[in-house]
């Protein structure tokens, strides 16, 4: 583990991250998916394959309300990455704000292992087969009905 003192310019940008994130997670929970365009994946309108990102913006709007199955059917990664993003999110932001040393779990191995993880995802998705359907962000989804 890492010991080191939180900047001054990154306590004020991780507290700027920190605002928006929970704008964002506000407007998701409390705004119906029908009031707000949820933009299409540039990288899926080009290309036709889906990215590791693709769904996630659906997937968040249905764990903020409840829908763990429906989040999962959107983008599984993201579902099972999110407490790892916010454990390492709130910990920074709350050594910023307070001002104090932060303790640093992650390690460059969790960081390779993190990027092989995305990679393999996005690999994964995109093979033909029905077997891998369930990672796909489409109605062919089976968690999605």
């Amino acid at each position: 583990m890492e010991l080191r003192r939180v900047p001054a310019a990154e306590r004020r940008l991780s507290a700027l991250v920190t605002l928006a994130a929970l704008a964002a997670a506000a407007l998701l929970a409390l705004a119906p998916p029908a009031a707000y365009p949820i933009p299409v994946c540039p990288f899926h309108a080009l290309t036709g394959l889906f990215c590791p990102g693709c769904g996630t913006l659906r997937a968040g709007h249905h764990l903020l309300g409840g829908g763990l199955a429906a989040a999962v059917g959107h983008n599984a990664l993201f579902v099972l990455l999110l407490p790892l993003f916010a454990f390492w999110g709130l910990g920074l932001a709350g050594a910023a704000v307070a001002g104090r040393t932060w303790r640093c779990v992650s390690t460059p191995a969790l960081g390779w292992a993190l990027l092989a993880a995305i990679v393999a995802f996005w690999v994964v998705r995109n093979l033909p087969w029905a077997a891998f359907d369930v990672l796909r962000p489409t109605a062919g989804n089976p968690l999605l009905g």
